[in-house]
């Protein structure tokens, strides 16, 4: 392309994107759909998403230096998947794995230089089941290979230790929408409208958080469709076992970035020199590491955008907030966090490369 300036950026953004093209298949992983005797599932998701907004172009690595506006065309393949090898594990966790095709096109810079880029988009989601309605564990792994360079490229992985464990309850009622004639269109926040077409076939239609010129207009930022097949059995992928507990650690005199902007979801308070973190195994220096007390009233719940995700169905990934930790690290290529309880367990986990 024609010397854009891209950059990775923090996760909070990142999953900004990645939700827009996940939501897609929820409404029928969920909810076990019957045509003729036939159980169906999710087959692949096509489409485009206009990244109307600085969240959303940022989701893919572009730059401050580019205009808002590029328009990003999907094709995804969907399968559903079970986790073997999990080291920290009671039962096998079980998914969803998303992979294929974006294309990103029309990429202004402030000059007006046109570019694109290409690359493969790999989601997996995995939740590991207690029984039947409990999870005890959630991880989300995303990773983003694209043209032009390994500097663009990013790597995610978050991990979510519910304790006690997350009761899942499908097919409850949810006020943020109404369904009408089977199709569900958002009554507060993002304007978002689900559509069931021919022989299962599901249109999603709508906007980015903070889109403002989209809502209700003929050309939404969102334009997704996906197929649907019967029912196979699920593909056997080898867990990410790539975090270890990291110990022996100090604070430094610089403070960690890579994470700042999840950091201030927290509202963190004092410095602390208790540091309870899960990073990857790492032979770089430390760059900079640093401790925060958490001090938690009414139960805080942490959900971005639970209300678009509620829609569509999407399973839950909702983190309740605890009195703790927050410890966070950087290396000279990546980053860690870790929210820590009073009793120094881990209860979540970022990794970003």
């Amino acid at each position: 392309m024609n010397r854009l300036n891209l950059q990775s950026n923090h996760i909070i953004e990142y999953i900004i994107f990645i939700i827009v093209i996940f939501a897609s298949t929820s409404i029928v992983t969920n909810e076990n759909i019957v045509e003729n005797d036939v159980l169906l599932e999710v087959d692949s998701i096509q489409g485009t998403v206009t990244l109307s907004t600085r969240a959303a172009m940022s989701a893919l690595g572009l730059g401050e230096d580019t205009r808002t506006g590029a328009t990003a065309t999907v094709n995804l393949t969907v399968n559903s998947i079970k986790s073997e090898g999990c080291d920290s594990c009671d039962s096998t966790p079980v998914g969803i794995h998303i992979t294929g095709n974006v294309e990103i096109e029309n990429i202004r810079n402030q000059m007006g230089g046109l570019g694109r880029v290409e690359g493969e988009l790999s989601i997996t989601y995995l939740k590991e089941y207690l029984d039947s309605n409990f999870i005890s564990k959630e991880w989300f792994t995303i990773d983003w290979n694209a043209s032009g360079g390994t500097e663009l490229d990013t790597f995610t992985h978050i991990m979510i230790n519910h304790d006690p464990p997350k009761w899942e309850l499908n097919n409850r009622y949810k006020a943020a929408f109404v369904t009408i004639d089977e199709n569900k269109e958002s009554r507060t926040g993002p304007w978002l409208f689900a559509h069931g077409l021919v022989d299962g076939v599901l249109n999603i239609q709508g906007c980015l958080p903070d889109s403002l010129s989209c809502e209700n207009s003929l050309n939404p930022d969102i334009n997704l469709t996906s197929t649907k097949k019967s029912v196979e059995s699920p593909i056997i992928l080898p867990h990410f076992n790539g975090l270890v507990q990291l110990t022996n650690l100090e604070s430094t005199n610089t403070t960690p970035e890579k994470n700042q902007k999840l950091r201030e979801l927290f509202k963190v308070n004092n410095e602390t020199n208790i540091h309870n973190i899960l990073c990857d195994e790492n032979e770089e220096e430390i760059l900079a590491l640093k401790s925060w007390e958490i001090n938690i009233s009414n139960n805080n719940i942490i959900a971005p955008m639970s209300l678009w995700l509620d829609i569509l169905d999407l399973p839950s990934s909702t983190f309740i907030q605890v009195n703790g930790f927050w410890t966070e690290l950087d290396y000279s290529n990546s980053g860690c966090a870790s929210i820590s309880d009073s009793e120094n367990n881990i209860r979540l986990s970022i990794l970003n490369k």
